[in-house]
């Protein structure tokens, strides 16, 4: 499993067509678009059709996009793409398509040794010469992404003419020439090579819409049976502990009758009433642990003052508001200020 691109089991849309919706998890948005691009050219030698998903903004309304921020309504998610076509040619292109997002990685990866080599050489030194360690860091994370994008836009296509390095401009700004060379020295990226194995095992894991809900409707069907048995078990436990107390209460009324001489009385077992077995107690949901305000935070540095409120002085201080605050008759109340 390649970890640029992540391919999900691919479902059966048609008789004989199968697509697969594949997602490319690289945390760079750029670089996860240079895959889709890669997985997109890919598609189109193999003879598929791909094609990128509509990704809607939940912030969107139309009082947003007319007299708000200017929200649109949604976009191409350039993290996914939908991928469709025979069973054989899908399985062949998805076991290609992480080879070759492999090899055009370790191209990009040769291409900074390339830069890196070309940096520490006597020819560098004019270009580096206004160039710190934030800025070279800079330099190599654009080089990088301008090889790989190089690389992305020559799959598929016919071989470019040959692009010479420039001695008078600096490394940096010749991504296309250096990308050239890398794929030159590797011999290019082979588009179409699969391994038979690993197709038939992928081809093995593609199963019909028929299949697939018969093994939803199977797993259904056990749970359904799992929980109809785990429901007897309960049944017959409340049985058990119910006759064992009637066994018990029946053999001491039977030593108690013996012993007043009244044997002949029916067992109070006899009269009692059927058993009723409760339904299952409902799992209460674990309540998220109060947050505690420090006292920090509730009285910051440089509080002199602070209001208290009768209500709290009455919740905390039971007859403690009687005594700061007391009762003023009406009239003294004519003349108080008003507030």
């Amino acid at each position: 499993m390649s970890a640029h691109v992540e391919i999900p089991r691919p479902h059966e849309t048609a008789p004989g067509r199968f697509t697969a919706d594949l997602a490319f998890p690289d945390p760079s948005k750029r670089r996860a678009q240079q895959h889709h691009d890669v997985a997109w050219a890919l598609a189109q030698v193999h003879g598929l059709d791909a094609s990128t998903p509509y990704k809607v903004n939940r912030r969107w309304s139309i009082y947003e996009e007319q007299w708000g921020n200017g929200e649109r309504n949604g976009w191409l998610d350039m993290r996914r793409l939908c991928v469709d076509g025979p069973a054989r040619e899908l399985a062949r292109y998805l076991v290609a398509l992480e080879r070759v997002l492999d090899e055009v990685e370790a191209l990009a990866t040769r291409a900074v040794r390339v830069f890196g080599q070309w940096k520490r050489s006597v020819a560098a030194e004019p270009h580096l010469a206004y160039e710190d360690a934030s800025t070279m860091r800079t330099r190599v994370r654009e080089f990088r992404a301008g090889v790989l994008r190089s690389l992305v836009a020559g799959l598929g296509a016919p071989r470019p003419a040959a692009v010479e390095r420039d001695s008078s401009r600096p490394l940096w700004e010749q991504s296309r020439a250096v990308a050239e060379e890398v794929r030159a020295a590797a011999g290019g990226v082979d588009l179409e090579r699969a391994d038979d194995s690993a197709v038939t095992a992928l081809m093995a894991r593609m199963v019909p819409a028929a299949v697939a809900e018969a093994e939803r409707l199977a797993a259904l069907e056990a749970a359904r049976v799992e929980a109809e048995r785990l429901e007897a078990e309960r049944v017959e436990l409340f049985r058990q502990v119910d006759a064992a107390c009637a066994r018990e209460a029946d053999e001491a009324d039977a030593e108690r009758y013996a012993r007043d001489g009244q044997g002949a009385l029916f067992p109070v077992s006899e009269a009692r009433p059927a058993l009723v077995v409760p339904p299952p107690m409902p799992v209460k949901p674990r309540r998220a642990p109060r947050r505690r305000v420090p006292v920090a935070a509730r009285f910051p540095e440089g509080t002199t003052n602070v209001v208290i409120s009768r209500e709290q002085v009455e919740h905390f201080n039971p007859g403690m508001a009687a005594a700061i605050w007391p009762e003023v008759s009406a009239d003294r109340q004519r003349y108080a200020p008003a507030a």
